[in-house]
């Protein structure tokens, strides 16, 4: 498994696991990702910045994720909640979910989080939809904690979401 900045030639690719996580996130009745956001237009942006990586098993795109160096926001309500500073925060994290690779999800954390340490950063910060248990499971199987609900725009229309640290 190769861990990699993303590049515009993984748009089709990226756009493929978009579809697969908008119908398992329909499948599993969870209001998160069905209408427009995330799309193409959003990836190209988030890889325009350089901030977007993908994890790629021979030659073929199945992870990806936008990891920026910068404050969200949306998290400032909980700033006294944050235990550090130094921080990622990780959105439009998705993974291929036709198996190909066991525990997929799993690695691609594993490779967010080691690339977060040798970056130099203490902390991850990340939020997801309260049904959405798969990452919500993944979250606390990596010691992610829980510091609050925020408010993201979801297509023009504000949804609350539940904030996560994990201190490095």
């Amino acid at each position: 498994m190769i861990f990699r900045k993303a590049s515009l030639e993984d748009i089709e690719s990226i756009g493929e696991i978009i579809e697969m996580a908008r119908k398992s996130l329909y499948d599993d009745g969870i209001d998160q990702w069905q209408k427009t956001n995330p799309n193409e237009e959003i990836i190209r942006e988030q890889i325009g910045k350089n901030d977007a990586y993908v994890f790629e098993n021979a030659g073929k795109v199945l992870a990806y994720a936008y990891v920026f160096d910068g404050v969200d926001p949306s998290y400032n309500i909980h700033e006294d909640k944050f235990k550090s500073d130094s921080y990622f925060v990780i959105h439009t994290l998705m993974v291929d979910n036709r198996g190909i690779v066991p525990k997929l999800g799993t690695k691609f954390m594993e490779a967010l989080i080691d690339f977060t340490e040798k970056s130099g950063k203490e902390a991850i910060r990340i939020d997801t939809h309260e049904d959405n248990f798969r990452m919500r499971g993944l979250l606390h199987k990596f010691s992610f904690e829980e510091i609050g609900i925020v408010q993201i725009d979801e297509d023009g229309i504000p949804k609350d979401r539940i904030c996560y640290e994990k201190v490095l």
